[in-house]
This record gives C-alpha cells, sequence and structure tokens, in this order.
C-alpha cells in the first residue's frame, strides 16, 4: 500500500500553499469614511475596486471595508455627487469628500437661437433626452413623447399607417387660427418632424411659457419644440447599427354581434314589433340563403376578417459618427417598411442625413445640415371599419379560390369592397429635402456671429381610384369608376442672422446679447385632374385620358413672406439672480396693408434661493431652489390663407343669358377685410424649481395663465349686408374675440434606489389645464358650437338621461315617448293644467333640437398623468410607462352605430327589454329614435400602459471579443394594456377619442443595436 504523502504530492501541497499566502498577502481590508462638502456623512455610497464587481456600500456613518486585491484603484460613486477614483499605493485607510456634482445644473439647454445652462433658465423649458425616445415602435418621434412632458397633449387619434399625432401645448388659443405648435429642427422653423429619423434625434428641448417662445414672436404662440440632431465628434468612427422589427397583437376595436348574442337581439327585436317572440328563425329571416347560413353556423366576424392579418414593421438605421480637432462628420441612413392591418396599406420610406462641421480657422467655422427622405404610402378606405361592424353576420365572405364575395349572401354587399384587386387604390408619393448651411465666427472673445440659410423642398403626388365595388364611390356619391389625380409642389427659405455677445464685465455679472434678423419665404402650388368611366380597373389612376368623362384641370398658386428682427438680453448675477428680456418685431406679407408688423416684448426673473448664505443648513436635504417669473406677449396669424386679407374671385362655366353663352365671374369667400391684423396671446408664467438630498429628487411646478385676445375669426357675413356669392353669404376674416387658458404642470424625477447592482429611477408628468372662451361677437354661437365659458371643442346635443322604464309609462308618454325609448333630459320647466296634462304642443312636448339640446361637455381633459419606471440590474434594464387621460367627454363614433333597428348592432350591448330595465341602450326596434345620439356622448377617461421595454446590454469582454463596442437586445410592448374608466368603451382605445375609422392597436417589437 502506498503512503498518500509523497514527493509529488508534497510539491503540489507546497505550491497551493505557497499561492493561497501569496493571495492573502496581496489581499488587504481597506476601510473608510464617505463625507459630503458639508462634513455630513454619505450613506450608501458605492465602493468597488474598479472594473471589477468587487465592492460594498457605506453604512449609516459613511464607513466602509472592502476587502481588496490592490491590483485595483478603488472608485467610490454616488448620484449627486462626482465620482473619485484613488490609488492605494500603500494606504489602507482613507477619509473621502465628495464634491456635489453640478452637471445636472450645468446641462446645455437650447432655447431660441442659442443654448444656456440649465441652472441660468429663467422661463418654462423641458429637456428630453434621446434615451426617452428608444424602443418605441413608430417613426414618429412625438408619439413616442406622448405623456413624458408636463404641459404637452399628444393624441394618436388613429392606428392608420402614417397618420400623425395631434400636438397641443397648453391648450387650444384660437378658433379658427392654427393651434399646432412650432417646431424647429436644426435652426430651421416648420420643418417636418413626420419626416425626421427618430435614431438622428440627439436632443428635444420643449418651450412653454411666453417669455421663452417670444424671440420667435409670431410663429410661436403655440409653444415651440426644439430638435436637435446628432453631430459628429473627434475621434475614433464609431458605427452604429439598429435594427427593430414589430407586429401587431391585437385591434382594440368593438365587434358585430354573431352567434347566439346577435339571435337574441334579433328576436327582441321581433318581439318589440309584434308583442312576441319568434317561434323560430324563418319568422325573422324569410330568404331561404339566410336560413341555410344559418343552419350551416356560417358566422361572420367581419371585423375579425378585417385584422386578421397582422400589421408588422422593419426599421433598419445606419449611422457614421466621427472626425478630428478640425472636421466632424455625422451621417445616417434608414429604411422602414410598416404593413398595416388592412391589406395592400404600407408605407416605406428610405431616408438620409448628412450633417458636417469645419473648423476653418480658431476664429471661423462651417457646417452642413441635410436631410433627405422619399416615402410610398399605400392608403385604404377609412370606413372599411365602419362598414364591418354593423354588417350581415352570415354568409360566405370568400369563394372556393379566396376571394372576396361581392354579394356574400343574398341581398347584402361586402364590406371589403375596397380590398378587392384594382377597387381602390390611394396612393402617396412624397420627396422631401431640408437643407441647411451655416458660417460662425468669433471675431472677439465672446463675440459670435452665425448667419445660417436653410431651404426646405416638398414634393408630392397622391393618386386615387375607386372601382363599381369600391365602398368610397358608394360613399361619396361619384360616378364609379372614377380616378383623380393631385400633384403638390412646395419650397421654402429661411435666412437667420443671429449676433451674440457673451461678457463678464464685473466679477460675478454674466451678460449675453442677442440680435436676431430672419426672414422667411415660401410658395406652394398644385394641380390636379378627374376622369371617370375607365374601361379597365387595372388602369388605376395611371391612365386619366382613357376615362370617358374629363373633368375640369385645376390650379392654385399660393406665396407668404415674413421679416422679423429680435433682440435678447440676458442678466445672471453670481449665479443667483437671473433676468431675460425679449422683444421681436415680425411682419406678414397675408395680414392688412397696416397692420402686418407687430412687436411681441416678454421679460423673466429667476432667484436661485438655494445659492444664498442663509440656505446653507438647508444643503444637505434641499440641493436646489429656484423661484421663476415671467411675463411675454406673443402672436397668431396662422390658419388663414396668403390672400385672406384680399377678396377673391373665380370664373364658372358659360351660362345663357339672352340666348349667348358667356362665362361668370364671381366673389368668392372670404371677402377681404383691410383692418385684419394679429391675433395676440397675453401669458403670465409662475414656476419653481426644486431639488432634494444632492438632486436625487427633481421637481418643477409651473403655473400659467394666458389670454387671447382679437382672435382672427372666420365670421359669416349677414345677407343684409350684400356681399353674397351667388345669393349665399361670404365669409370674412375678423379680429374679434378672446380665449383663455389656465393650468399648472408638475414634472417630477426621481432615483428611489440606486446600489451597486441595482437602480430604479421614476419620472412623472401632470398636466391640469382650463380652456375656455371669454368672449365672442355675437354671443353664444350655436351654429357653430361655440359657448362663452366654455372650450373650443364642446359638445352641444340632446342630454343623455336613461331609458324609460315600465313604471314611467304615463310620464313618458307626454314626451312622446314609450318605455324603452331614450330619456333625454329637458332645459324648460313646462306648466301643466289641471288634469297634469303638459299646456302647449297639444299636450305633448316632442324633443326640440332648439329647446332641448344643451351643452354636455368638453374633450379637453381634467387632466394627463404620465409615470415611467426605469429598472437597471447588472446587465438588464426594464421601463413601464403608464398614462391616464382623465375628464374629458368623447364623441364615441362606434356606440353612435347602436340604431336599435335590424341591422348588426356592436357586440356586447346592452340594450333594453321588459327584463333588464336599467340598460344604457334603448329596446331594439322602438318606432322613435329620437335622442339616440345623445348615447355617444361619453365620459372617455382611461388608463394605459403604454410601453414596456426589456433589454439586455452584452457584457464589455464579449462586446471585443466580437470586435463590437456595445451591443444591446430588446423588446418592446406597446400599447399592450387599455381600461376605460366606462364600461361602454370596454372594447375600444378612448385614445383615438371615439374615432370608428381605424382601430389602434397593441404592438410587439424585437430591436438590436450594435456598435462597432
Amino acid at each position: 500500500m502506498k503512503t498518500f504523502i509523497n514527493v509529488k504530492n508534497m510539491r503540489v501541497l507546497l505550491i497551493m500553499l505557497f499561492a493561497f499566502l501569496s493571495v492573502n498577502a496581496i489581499a488587504q481590508n481597506i476601510t473608510g469614511t464617505v463625507k459630503d462638502n458639508l462634513g455630513e456623512p454619505v450613506i450608501g455610497a458605492s465602493v468597488m475596486e474598479k472594473g471589477t464587481s468587487n465592492g460594498t456600500i457605506t453604512d449609516v456613518n459613511g464607513q466602509f471595508t472592502l476587502r481588496a486585491s490592490g491590483k485595483y484603484p478603488i472608485e467610490v460613486s454616488y448620484i449627486g455627487y462626482v465620482k473619485q477614483v484613488f490609488s492605494l499605493k500603500g494606504k489602507t485607510t482613507f477619509s473621502i469628500v465628495l464634491e456635489e456634482d453640478a452637471n445636472t445644473l450645468d446641462e446645455v439647454v437650447v432655447v431660441g437661437y442659442g443654448t444656456v445652462r440649465k441652472a441660468d433658465l429663467s422661463g418654462s423649458v423641458v429637456s428630453i433626452s434621446k434615451e426617452d425616445i428608444k424602443g418605441t415602435p413608430t417613426s414618429n418621434v412625438m408619439e413616442a413623447l406622448q405623456g413624458k412632458i408636463a404641459g404637452a397633449d399628444i393624441m394618436m387619434g388613429s392606428g392608420a399607417v402614417g397618420e400623425d399625432v395631434d400636438i397641443l401645448l397648453r391648450g387650444s388659443r384660437s378658433i379658427n387660427g392654427s393651434n399646432d405648435p412650432l417646431f424647429i429642427i436644426d435652426g430651421v422653423q416648420g420643418a417636418s418632424y413626420s419626416q425626421l429619423n427618430p435614431n438622428d434625434i440627439e436632443q428635444i428641448d420643449v418651450l412653454k411659457d411666453a417669455s421663452s417662445t417670444a424671440i420667435y414672436g409670431s410663429a410661436g404662440a403655440n409653444g415651440v419644440i426644439i430638435i436637435t440632431t446628432k453631430r459628429g465628434a473627434a475621434g475614433k468612427v464609431t458605427v452604429n447599427l439598429d435594427t427593430k422589427y414589430s407586429i401587431s397583437g391585437g385591434a382594440n376595436f368593438v365587434h358585430g354581434m354573431i352567434g347566439d348574442e346577435w339571435y337574441r337581439y334579433q328576436s327582441e327585436y321581433y318581439r318589440t314589433k309584434n308583442g312576441e317572440y319568434p317561434e323560430d328563425f324563418s319568422r325573422m329571416f324569410t330568404s331561404e340563403a339566410i336560413q341555410q347560413a344559418y343552419a350551416n353556423n356560417q358566422w361572420i366576424d367581419w371585423i375579425d376578417e378585417a385584422t386578421k392579418g397582422n400589421a408588422s414593421q422593419k426599421d433598419v438605421n445606419l449611422s457614421l459618427r466621427g472626425g478630428s480637432d478640425k472636421i466632424k462628420i455625422y451621417t445616417s441612413f434608414s429604411y422602414n417598411n410598416t404593413e398595416g392591418l388592412l391589406s395592400n396599406e404600407n408605407q416605406t420610406r428610405y431616408g438620409m442625413r448628412f450633417n458636417v462641421d469645419y473648423q476653418i480657422r480658431k476664429w471661423a467655422k462651417i457646417g452642413a445640415s441635410s436631410a433627405l427622405t422619399y416615402t410610398i404610402k399605400n392608403s385604404r378606405g377609412k370606413n372599411i371599419f365602419t362598414k364591418s361592424l354593423t354588417a350581415f353576420p352570415l354568409g360566405k365572405p370568400y369563394d372556393e379560390n379566396g376571394n372576396i364575395n361581392v354579394d356574400f349572401i343574398e341581398g347584402e354587399t361586402s364590406p371589403f369592397g375596397d380590398e378587392m384587386e384594382n377597387q381602390y387604390a390611394n396612393q402617396t408619393r412624397t420627396t422631401y429635402a431640408n437643407v441647411n448651411g451655416y458660417l460662425e465666427i468669433t471675431p472677439l472673445k465672446g463675440l459670435s456671429f452665425r448667419s445660417q440659410i436653410s431651404t426646405t423642398l416638398n414634393n408630392s403626388r397622391n393618386g386615387q381610384y375607386i372601382g363599381e365595388h369600391s365602398l368610397q364611390g358608394v360613399e361619396n356619391g361619384y360616378s364609379a369608376p372614377y380616378a383623380y389625380i393631385n400633384n403638390s409642389y412646395g419650397y421654402s427659405y429661411l435666412w437667420d442672422n443671429v449676433l451674440t455677445y457673451n461678457v463678464e464685465p464685473l466679477k460675478g455679472h454674466k451678460v449675453t446679447l442677442t440680435g436676431v434678423t430672419s426672414w422667411s419665404h415660401g410658395q406652394s402650388d398644385y394641380n390636379n385632374m378627374r376622369a371617370s368611366g375607365q374601361p379597365l380597373d387595372s388602369y388605376l389612376f395611371y391612365n386619366m385620358a382613357s376615362g370617358i368623362t374629363k373633368y375640369g384641370v385645376k390650379s392654385n398658386y399660393s406665396q407668404s413672406q415674413k421679416m422679423s428682427y429680435a433682440l435678447r438680453f440676458n442678466y445672471v448675477y453670481k449665479d443667483k439672480y437671473i433676468a431675460s428680456f425679449t422683444t421681436r418685431w415680425d411682419g406678414a406679407s397675408h395680414l392688412a396693408s397696416g397692420h402686418k408688423w407687430e412687436s411681441f416684448p416678454a421679460g423673466a426673473l429667476a432667484w436661485r434661493v438655494s445659492q444664498e448664505p442663509f440656505m446653507k443648513p438647508t444643503k444637505k436635504w434641499l440641493s436646489n431652489l429656484k423661484l421663476r417669473l415671467s411675463y411675454g406677449v406673443t402672436g397668431n396669424s396662422g390658419g388663414m390663407g396668403a390672400y385672406s386679407s384680399q377678396t377673391g374671385a373665380a370664373t364658372y362655366s358659360p351660362v345663357s343669358i339672352d340666348g349667348v353663352l358667356s362665362s361668370v365671374s364671381q366673389l368668392v369667400s372670404p371677402y377681404g377685410n383691410p383692418s385684419i391684423g394679429w391675433e395676440k396671446t397675453y401669458q403670465w408664467n409662475y414656476g419653481v424649481d426644486l431639488g432634494f438630498f444632492n438632486n436625487r429628487i427633481s421637481l418643477s411646478f409651473d403655473y400659467y395663465d394666458s389670454t387671447t385676445k382679437d382672435l382672427l375669426f372666420s365670421r359669416t357675413l349677414p345677407v343684409t349686408s350684400a356681399i353674397t356669392a351667388w345669393g349665399s353669404p361670404m365669409t370674412t376674416w375678423q379680429n374679434i374675440g378672446e380665449t383663455s387658458n389656465k393650468g399648472y404642470e408638475i414634472q417630477l424625477s426621481t432615483v428611489n434606489i440606486k446600489s451597486r447592482n441595482f437602480q430604479w429611477s421614476s419620472s412623472i408628468s401632470y398636466t391640469h389645464n382650463d380652456e375656455k372662451i371669454v368672449d365672442l361677437p355675437d354671443g353664444d354661437l350655436i351654429a357653430k358650437k361655440l359657448f362663452e365659458g366654455h372650450p373650443i371643442k364642446t359638445f352641444y346635443d340632446f342630454k343623455y338621461a336613461g331609458i324609460w322604464s315600465t313604471a314611467e309609462e304615463e310620464e313618458a308618454a307626454k314626451y312622446g315617448c314609450q318605455p324603452g325609448y331614450v330619456k333625454i333630459q329637458t332645459v324648460e320647466q313646462f306648466t301643466t293644467d289641471e288634469n297634469g296634462n303638459l299646456v302647449g304642443d297639444g299636450g305633448v312636448h316632442t324633443y326640440s333640437n332648439t329647446r332641448d339640446m344643451q351643452i354636455l361637455g368638453s374633450n379637453v381633459p381634467d387632466g394627463i398623468l404620465g409615470v415611467n419606471n426605469t429598472f437597471k440590474y447588472r446587465d438588464f434594464d426594464l421601463s413601464v410607462f403608464a398614462m391616464i387621460r382623465y375628464g374629458q367627454m368623447i364623441e364615441s363614433k362606434t356606440i353612435g352605430w347602436y340604431s336599435a333597428n335590424g341591422n348588426n348592432q356592436p357586440k356586447g350591448t346592452d340594450y333594453w327589454t321588459p327584463e333588464n330595465q336599467s340598460a344604457y341602450f334603448p329596446r331594439p326596434g322602438i318606432a322613435s329614435t329620437t335622442g339616440i345620439g345623445s348615447l355617444k356622448y361619453i365620459d372617455g377617461s382611461y388608463a394605459k400602459i403604454k410601453n414596456i421595454t426589456l433589454g439586455y446590454t452584452f457584457p464589455k469582454k464579449l462586446c471585443k471579443t466580437l470586435g463590437l463596442e456595445e451591443c444591446r437586445l430588446y423588446t418592446t410592448a406597446y400599447n399592450v394594456f387599455v381600461l376605460p374608466f366606462k364600461s361602454e368603451l370596454k372594447h375600444t382605445d378612448p385614445e383615438n377619442n371615439g374615432s370608428d375609422t381605424f382601430p389602434l392597436y397593441k404592438t410587439f417589437l424585437l430591436g438590436l443595436n450594435v456598435s462597432f
């Protein structure tokens, strides 16, 4: 038997013992204390060996103990403080003082014609980084910002491919003028954000109050959204590839009744008409084809059929970024293909961007930005879903070859006429180019001059074809087949000159003077042609000459230009006292002579209270306190045509006058107003910015009060004015009326947990706006549904008061109603005689359009809340964004399709029967449907989980092995969960404001981002 301890084994044991002793000789306990610059202990600070996962955190006394190898330096970090790195060099005990990180306040915010430190802001500005728009399955950057900007109401009204969002900043001000905010991309006013590739964006700054937007004068009346794209950087060329693929997961749209539910409804309809239930199905439908389809269970869920295809989106974005000390370049190429829910509903876009900056001399720099997109969009008819909702649910939608059955059952026409080959086409082809170049010189220290010229070109062609089976031809009264083609061209150019002087005349005093001249010119024209009676459907709109009937060719041209001058004075004293004063003079060509020019002044004051010496005792928990006050005047000239101050004329087809054919010219609206001028908004803003615990919690609160006067109002002239067109009253633009917007906004960001491996941060935005019309020229305008004391978009109709019950039969008869009818809340109280009968109306009060209609509500919400939570654990990240929009009324067109007749009805409808008298909808088959339209006005409040994104960033060691700088894989669920507050909306998405044209839908995305 051999002995275990031999010479060989002894050697191995000695080597192992030596290695153990060597390691322990190197490893050592490092101890220390971490304090802030006020001498207070920092709790939870991270202490790590740099580049490793070996680390610890400080305790309640700011102390730590770390077993370190001695090979790596020690790294100490904590939110709100500058990260510090220490070399051991034989030391084992440290006393560390962390300095406050001022980066959050030193961040640069883009404002009009310049930048400013966040700490020096005096106005209401929100900055959004590129991280906030990552992972969203949309090519529309503003949709990605929904619910993330306090004061912004962003709504996606349709799920159709290529649809834009609706955007309001601090409510609607103008009745007939434009309420859209001004978009500025790389200094170019009016550039199209919908043509912008979200991957090219570096930063978005939203200017909300008048002092911030006044530098843009009239153009900034509705707020300003400044988008800055990525620029080149000195150093190694970085290539970034971002690819995404998404697929739909179900449309949020109500379906029609099928099966037993449909049979019960038809039975109730029969019962109402005949007093009893039918003995069998043949009593309700005598058609043999329908009876056979029912017997064979040939049910059709038309909405399900319409959406059985999956919508999808493919995105590929490739960018290159690099440069040297002299030249810096950023370029990108993008491809986007979106397939919609319907067949042949798609959009393909190709994009390219090239940004370059070149330092000619130390005192001179030139640069350029250019973007080019080419888009082909095929749209479908907008009534496919509404027709599918109420279509007859029995029959065969397709033949044996899978083709659409036009007459799918006796007496019924398929709602899929537009889906048939060559029966409907609507294609838009667009080329968009935006190019700008600049020269920037700094002849003296602090003095800079920048001159930038930009041009935007937009060329589009829209062609449509409506075949004999198309629903569009039936709906619009066209003589199908019918073709239409429209060509539009537009270009504009803008020349901005900006002179900026930064100077510190005395210690602690900082002054910035800015002077601006801006000249813009724009023109557009279009022409179109129409023809009907094409011999072949396959011609679509490509062979207009083949049409039997030719319609007149139409064309139009418009041109407008503006000239502006602006001055701004910014002053900062000891980083505590901030003042800004701005004035701008705008001139617009389309306003009346003598009223083209107007000035727009603004001013703002801010006080960084936290910088005062008496605030030092609060420094431990209050890291920032700034008070802001601003007032300004902005203007609006939008909404009018280029020649609205002049009366137009048109020549019509020849008419016979005394037997002679003569052409007739006639005035057309609008009638010229020689005094039409600017619409003005006067706005106060009160704000406070707070930071707690070294800005671990940041809070901004703003309250604003704005009044818009001299509204640009399109008014119908009275017939007595004798100003008519073909005997009908004309309209004219006038400066009359007044509106008001008051509200408050809250923007909150927090770092809830931050440890070595885990971090949880949150951002919350809340918006509340009270909008109302203060004054109208002739009081309430019922015909236009405009009312003093109420928002611009106000609903005026019969007010739903329930359904008459059998117990109310006698009372219902006084209104010409029966149990099961819609009950309407009457406006007036009517007198009765001694027998209790109504006086007047023959003893019956019939509901009157002029007497019983009333104000129901508005689509302006009481509040909009957005909450985003981001979690990071090691290399994993998870973000969840939810929003609530509450207190608004919507006009639900899907509910409005309930008609109580024999047609198909929306699935899940709770209708009245003698056994179910608490229902929301009236009895099927009732004789009178007066007031049934009141059903559709309903509380549109909802909560929604808009976005859930889970990502994984591959370890750097693995990336380097693969030759990559960074690699991240992520997946997103979008529009994933919707909770309407009202049960009547449970099958729909109220975000589309009750629209029935095209549903919103869930989307699931998989993406990969690689840098090398």
